[in-house]
């Protein structure tokens, strides 16, 4: 799982994979447009309203940006160490996207700005991510103690 030259050899294809579904979800997303909101238990009037329409794609542009930046991350990023907190930032960056959509579950932990449960699949796509990054990062932490001081950055 290991090459000191670059890094951690499972780094570059778990982003590339992770970036490229963030990529396909945003994608879909837009795709479908506002009336996906609809899904969510959001009226249709709010739905079509000219504002929530911009930034729904706004946001779903966003996302498909950020992906693109997790598939750069996996191309450049070399070193263990360096590796380590790249994956460690992505994996944070998750847990707290999980907890936002989390707060606005229809659950006891959230405000119930969305009727219905399928928030809780953004919850639970954000914690998989969440998972694999910090796997990653473990993994990258562990092979730039191996590498030593100087080496693995």
């Amino acid at each position: 799982m290991v090459d000191h030259a670059t890094g951690l050899r499972a780094f570059r294809p778990t982003f590339l994979v992770l970036g490229a579904s963030y990529v396909l979800m945003a994608s879909y997303a837009l795709a479908k447009g506002t009336a996906f909101l609809e899904e969510f238990g959001v009226s249709h009037a709010l739905a079509t309203d000219p504002v929530v329409n911009d930034f729904y794609t706004f946001f779903y542009q966003l996302m498909a940006y950020i992906g693109v930046l997790i598939v750069v991350f996996g191309l450049i990023t070399k070193g263990h160490r360096t590796q380590a907190q790249v994956a460690s930032l992505f994996a944070v960056a998750n847990i707290l996207t999980a907890l936002r959509d989390l707060s606005a579950s229809n659950t006891r932990f959230g405000s119930a700005v969305y009727e219905n449960d399928e928030i809780l699949i953004f919850v639970a796509v954000s914690l998989v991510y969440a998972l694999v990054f910090g796997a990653v990062a473990i993994m990258a932490l562990r092979a730039a103690r191996r590498d030593g001081p100087l080496q693995g950055s």
